[in-house]
């Protein structure tokens, strides 16, 4: 917060932070969904049928296997600090 000093009176603004860019998820093909953010490629997630869903980095880094698309998805998140 910033505050303005007139010698007839002072105000304060408030400057709302600006939110941060989100992941976008996107179902490509049945068990694949990819991962963007700004509208580049970040990463994916696929479905290892029978194993749980594979989190993969936009560099092929393998970040784990999940129970659920959601841990999977979320672990992606978590390394790119979103």
């Amino acid at each position: 917060m910033s505050t303005v000093m007139n010698k007839h009176r002072s105000t304060a603004t408030t400057t709302a932070p600006t939110a941060a860019p989100a992941i976008v998820w996107v179902a490509e093909q049945s068990g694949l969904w990819v991962a963007r953010l700004d509208g580049e490629f970040v990463g994916m997630v696929e479905a290892r049928w029978g194993s749980g869903f594979a989190s993969t980095t936009r560099l092929a880094k393998s970040l784990g296997t999940f129970g659920t698309v959601e841990e999977a998805q979320r672990a992606l998140e978590v390394s790119l600090k979103v």
